[in-house]
């Protein structure tokens, strides 16, 4: 296995009730000795790359699914490449035009939104692909790197020596983080399935996820007021997808509870609390979640409070509709908006790019 050169910088600091986003250094990756290059067609109109790759998984690659994954066990090789083709494809999109050359490079890595949610994507970070060849590395990267490779190599094709790697995802506390800290060669174990490393064509500096930085907490102040009527009677709820394990789980409520006092000494509300539903985990585990978020919601509304809903997820495609599913038969208002279509998701990145370039040397 090849054993990178590691350096980690952490900086924390406290913003008005929020952590703050502990990326104002971050984790430098040296450069590969080696080449892995990955065979791909040329981009297409939208400059994707892979996206009509099909998903391909052997026999041990089934296996590790079923031994990480509680939701797998016991599914049969069909319906779990049925659940992989549900998650959409893995690709890479170059966004930045083709005679833009630079020294630093920038790689978004993200599960993706959709047809309509990656193009929106790739149109708000315009500013950044002008400045810096940028690309986008798309999909849950359950059974491949490849996609993650390509979009490296390209951008060192532009002349990139360094490229900021951005995790736009909610927390690094998560099983999709952990697979892309393997892919990486930052952990020893997949969270998936184990899959290639990647070989660095150039430096790599990876900052931290979105987690509790003030922007995000702006966002959620935002997302409860466009929904109040009344706060003094009314009980804001953060709910978050959540990890599959148990200590993850802690930490991202840990998490959430500064968010949630972030929005607490900002507005008049009854109360502000956090959930998790831990959408991945075991059946039984997000059967007590959603048990105890529902007991939450009735138990405000008995004491004459109506209740808030907002979510610190990036995308509206699927949590959401489940959440509503959850709650059926209970009086609440949600705000289903995702964390993407507020400029501070974009205002995240440029401020976690412009900080990890400020340290390049």
């Amino acid at each position: 296995m090849r054993l990178p050169l590691i350096l980690m910088f952490v900086s924390v600091f406290q913003i008005a009730g929020c952590a703050g986003n502990p990326a104002s250094r971050a984790t430098l990756i040296e450069a590969g000795t080696e080449v892995r290059e990955i065979p791909a067609a040329p981009p297409d109109a939208e400059g994707r790359q892979l996206e009509q790759v099909p998903h391909v998984m052997d026999a041990a690659m089934m296996a590790e699914l079923r031994q990480r994954l509680d939701r797998y066990k016991g599914l049969n090789d069909q319906i779990i490449m049925q659940s992989m083709r549900a998650m959409g494809p893995n690709y890479t999109r170059y966004l930045s035009d083709q005679s833009l050359r630079g020294d630093i490079g920038v790689l978004i890595l993200t599960h993706g939104f959709g047809d309509h949610g990656d193009r929106l994507l790739g149109k708000r970070v315009r500013a950044i692909a002008e400045a810096k060849p940028t690309a986008l590395a798309m999909g849950m990267s359950m059974m491949t790197s490849d996609h993650v490779q390509l979009a490296l190599n390209n951008l060192a094709a532009a002349g990139a020596k360094d490229i900021i790697v951005v995790p736009a995802i909610s927390t690094r506390f998560n099983s999709m983080m952990r697979q892309w800290n393997y892919i990486f060669d930052l952990q020893p174990e997949p969270a998936y399935a184990s899959v290639p490393h990647v070989i660095p064509p150039a430096r790599l500096h990876i900052v931290s996820p979105l987690e509790d930085h003030e922007l995000v907490g702006e966002i959620l102040v935002e997302y409860a007021a466009e929904i109040s009527t009344d706060p003094a009677r009314e009980e804001v709820i953060i709910v978050a997808h959540g990890p599959v394990g148990s200590e993850d789980n802690q930490t991202q409520l840990a998490m959430l509870r500064r968010l949630a006092n972030y929005i607490d000494v900002r507005a008049e509300y009854a109360a502000v609390s956090a959930f998790t539903l831990q959408d991945d985990a075991a059946i039984d585990v997000r059967v007590a979640n959603v048990r105890a978020l529902r007991d939450k919601v009735r138990a405000a509304e008995e004491s004459g409070r109506s209740v808030l809903i907002v979510t610190n997820l990036l995308g509206t495609r699927l949590v959401q509709g489940n959440l509503r599913r959850d709650l059926t038969g209970l009086n609440y208002r949600m705000n289903a908006k995702g964390l993407i279509q507020h400029p501070n998701f974009i205002r995240w990145i440029e401020w976690s790019v412009a900080t990890a370039a400020a340290d390049i040397k």
